[in-house]
């Protein structure tokens, strides 16, 4: 399978909550039950460090994103 490691765009919010959502669903990805709306998870997390692995055809496999981290 060919794919590349890509920016997210705020485009591709409707996959990548998609595949949020298939995680939460086995319950062991979070405590969540269902993925949050964009806001809740752009403000959750870094502008930095959003990432999508994306087919060819711009299909979204996969993400990762950094969040902020407390330190103490």
């Amino acid at each position: 399978m060919d794919f590349v490691v890509d920016e997210m765009q705020r485009r591709d919010w409707v996959q990548v909550r998609a595949i949020y959502g298939e995680g939460l669903v086995t319950g062991l990805a979070a405590f969540m039950v269902a993925p949050p709306v964009w806001k809740v998870w752009h403000d959750g997390h870094l502008i930095v460090g959003r990432t999508v692995a994306r087919e060819s055809d711009g299909r979204v496999l996969g993400w990762s994103a950094l969040a902020p981290v407390p330190d103490n």
